[in-house]
Formats: structure tokens, C-alpha cells, sequence
């Protein structure tokens, strides 16, 4: 038996040579019934004491590897199950592989370059030197704060810190709220709508019920009465463009009194898509309605903070601090000081116009240099930096995709991105870096020229 021991290792000899049988065992070196040497054989063998052995015997044995009995040699045990050997790579050509895209143009929540490195070290400096208090699991005091400060100056929005609960994201926020709503819901999404957060639902056992949507957002008079629950996107609708207008929000809320149905509304990316002032969230226009919203501070600040908010009404308040409570911290108190530093310094808000500065450059680049090549791209409605691009058929669609995946360029697809979609693609440009910026425009438009020369 053929078994190799270091005494540089760090694990234990006899955990060494309890795991090298168990190889054995597993590669069909050794089979059920076969004698192994003697404790004191082995030992000889490896080189070490015997007692290092009998320990791994006696692992082995009560993992049921081995069988041993007196004045017969251990074997190793004749009713062991050994699972079958994956099968040998075969020959012949190696499997067709799809090129690595380098660059992603499918939707991504933020921008680029938004929180610049050195402002998040000096963040991240303050806040790790303020002494760390008790724990609130509802959030930071500060960050709870800082969010209701931000959300008047930003939304016009006048909350209490108390209505504030601190999340780990949208998702974790979304999953909160349906929690404290009880069990069993039949929530409701829109349909076409982004397909983000309608994920969640389901996980948490929950029913969803799709619902119609036009170019202002959810079509009120075809909502069901039987919901407990309703998920929209007011200040960013999906695939249209734009925001749900004054009237349709008071006829929405008008709604929800009436059927007692609670409103969540996600509210992301509404600081990045109005230069001047974004619409107030349904929140800040109910008076009666149970309405939640859902914050992030990715799009504001950074796309790898795992980050949010959830402002809460009355009724659901002291159950969401609840489950916020049972589930702990979502954020590290670290974290949750520094991102109050940035909103309270003005960083958020500073952040905020030169993303808009960008984007509207980036969106003048695109009407000029690819808009022209290709009758079926157009620019998104709104402020950011989106590309939809529809072909006649699908060849054609399929073709323009490989010949940019070719390029090391992934673009999004309509149908994946959003229920009841058309069937074209979705190239976005906002959070690409500069150099990668230049690179898929160059790249694209080549693309489309030829493309278009086809035609």
C-alpha cells in the first residue's frame, strides 16, 4: 500500500494517513475485502510511530473503512459502497468553446467611476477611528441619519431616521418586507418590467401575479383586487423609458387604499436618471396607503456595495424592525459610518451631477456616431446611456451578437432582461470605464456599418 507522509505538513500524520486510505479507497486503488498491512507493518513502511497508525485505524474503522477483528488481518470493509470512477476524458476534437467577452454591455445598475478611490479611503478612515457603539440591527444611528437628511435634500422626501431601516441591498430589503408581511402573498409585478427583484418573490414562497403595463407604468384599471402586495418601479419603467406621471401615481395610491393592498416601490437609480429634480416617490404622496420604499446607495455610490435602505410606514414598521432584528446585521458598522461620511459630506450629491455630466456625453457620442449606421438602433427614452438595436430576423440579430462576442464585447438580450420583451438587443454604456467606453463604440459601430452595408 502505497501512502506518502510529511512531517513538514501541517495536517496531523495520522489524519495524513487516514485521508491517503481514503484516496486509496476512492480511486479503486483499494477495493471492499482487500487485507492492508499490519499497524506496526505500516509503521515500519512510513517511517513513524506505530501509535500515529493504530489512531488512524481506529478513524477509519469508525467511519466504517476498515473491518478488523481479533487474529485476522484488517481489511479494508467488505460492505463499503465505493462510488464508480468518473469516466476518462476520450479523444478527438476538444468541444466547441464561446469566446470570453472582455467587455459587458449588458444593463448594469451605477455608473462608472462614480465614488473615486481615494474619497472611499478617507471614508473608510473616519469611520474605522469613531469608537464603535451597541449594535443597532435596524442600522447604523448615524447612516439612518444621514439617509433621511439625503432623501430630503435629494427626493424632497421628509422621513424620520426612526422610519429608516439599514438593508444589504434591494434584494435583502425586498425579502425583509415580505417577510414582515406574512406568509403566503400573491405579489404582484409588472409585466413588461425589469426582472430583478421579481426573482425574490418566489424564493420566499410567495405567489407572483404579472401585471399589465403601458408606456406610464402599471394599467390600474386591470389590476387584480386580490393582491396583498404590489412591486413597481415608478421613476424607472421598463422597456419604455421614462417615469410614471402625477396622475397615474394618485390613481395607483387611490387604488391601494381601497383593495388595502401594501405598495413597495423600488426606487433605484432615481437620483442618476433627472438632471434637474426626479418625481417624489409614491412614499412621500401617500396619505392613507401603505406604502414601502426601497433604497440602494450601488447606484449612487458604488456598484460593488452591497447596500440599502428601506424607508418604512407605520404599519409595517415596528414588524420590519423585527425581522431586521431576528435576521442580524446586514452591514458592517464600518461600512454603514462610511457611507454616512459621503452622504453628509456632500459626496452623494457632488457624485450625482458628474455622473449626469457623463452620461449626457456619453448619450451625445452614441446619437452621433451609432444611431446613424442602423435604422433599428435607438436610444433609450431618459437620461442614461442605453442602445436598443432590432433586426428583421433573428439571423440577423444572432449574427451582429457573434460578431461582437468575436470582439470580446457581450451585449443583453430584450427577452432576458424583461417579461413580454421584444426579441432585439440591449447595449448599455454607463458603466463601462472610459478606455472600455471608447473600445465598445469603436467596436459597435464597425459592427453596425457592416451590418447596415448588408442590408
Amino acid at each position: 500500500m502505497l501512502l506518502h507522509v510529511s512531517r513538514n505538513h501541517p495536517t496531523p500524520i495520522p489524519a495524513q494517513i487516514a485521508a491517503g486510505i481514503r484516496d486509496a479507497v476512492a480511486s479503486g486503488a483499494l477495493s471492499p475485502n482487500d487485507v492492508i498491512p499490519s499497524t506496526r507493518a505500516l509503521a515500519e513502511q512510513l517511517g513513524v510511530s506505530r501509535g500515529s497508525v493504530v489512531t488512524a485505524y481506529d478513524q477509519l474503522e469508525g467511519e466504517g473503512y476498515l473491518l478488523t477483528s481479533q487474529g485476522a488481518p484488517t481489511r479494508i470493509h467488505p460492505d463499503l459502497t465505493v462510488a464508480a470512477p468518473l469516466p476518462e476524458p476520450t479523444g478527438g476534437s476538444p468541444a466547441r468553446t464561446t469566446p470570453k467577452a472582455r467587455i459587458s454591455l449588458k444593463p448594469s445598475p451605477g455608473s462608472a467611476g462614480t465614488i473615486r478611490p481615494a474619497t472611499w479611503r478617507k471614508a473608510w478612515r473616519v469611520a474605522a477611528a469613531e469608537p464603535g457603539n451597541a449594535v443597532d440591527k435596524s442600522g447604523e444611528p448615524e447612516l439612518r441619519h444621514a439617509v433621511a437628511e439625503h432623501l430630503r435634500l435629494a427626493r424632497s422626501m421628509r422621513v424620520s431616521p426612526d422610519q429608516i431601516v439599514v438593508t444589504g441591498g434591494s434584494r435583502e430589503g425586498l425579502m425583509c418586507i415580505l417577510f414582515a408581511l406574512g406568509p403566503n402573498l400573491r405579489v404582484g409585478v409588472e409585466d413588461p418590467g425589469h426582472p430583478g427583484l421579481r426573482r425574490v418573490i418566489p424564493l420566499a414562497g410567495h405567489e407572483v401575479v404579472e401585471c399589465a403595463t403601458d408606456a406610464d407604468g402599471i394599467v390600474v384599471d386591470e389590476l387584480p383586487d386580490s393582491l396583498d402586495a404590489l412591486l413597481v418601479t415608478p421613476s424607472h419603467l421598463y422597456p419604455f423609458g421614462g417615469a410614471m406621471p402625477a396622475a397615474r401615481r394618485v390613481e395607483l395610491l387611490e387604488w391601494a387604499v381601497r383593495t388595502n393592498t401594501v405598495v413597495i416601490e423600488d426606487d433605484f437609480n432615481t437620483e442618476l436618471r433627472y438632471r434637474i429634480s426626479p418625481q417624489p416617490a409614491l412614499s412621500s404622496l401617500a396619505t392613507r396607503a401603505d406604502v414601502l420604499t426601497l433604497g440602494t446607495f450601488s447606484t449612487l455610490l458604488s456598484r460593488e456595495l452591497a447596500a440599502g435602505y428601506v424607508v418604512v410606514s407605520p404599519a409595517t414598521a415596528e414588524a420590519l424592525r423585527e425581522v431586521r432584528s431576528v435576521l442580524g446585521m446586514p452591514v458592517s458598522s464600518v461600512t454603514q459610518r462610511a457611507i454616512a461620511h459621503l452622504l453628509n459630506d456632500g459626496v452623494a450629491r457632488r457624485a450625482s451631477r458628474a455622473v449626469h455630466r457623463g452620461l449626457a456625453q456619453r448619450r451625445g457620442v452614441l446619437h452621433e456616431r451609432l444611431v446613424p449606421l442602423y435604422d433599428g438602433a435607438r436610444l433609450a427614452p431618459g437620461d442614461g446611456a442605453d442602445l436598443t438595436v432590432r433586426f428583421g430576423t433573428r439571423e440577423e440579430r444572432d449574427e451582429f451578437e457573434t460578431r461582437l462576442l468575436e470582439a470580446g464585447i457581450a451585449s443583453g438580450h430584450e427577452s432576458t432582461l424583461w417579461t413580454n420583451s421584444g426579441d432585439g438587443l440591449v447595449l448599455s454604456f454607463a458603466h463601462l470605464s472610459a478606455g472600455d467606453f471608447d473600445v465598445a463604440v469603436d467596436t459597435v459601430a464597425q459592427t453596425l456599418a457592416t451590418l447596415g452595408r448588408a442590408q
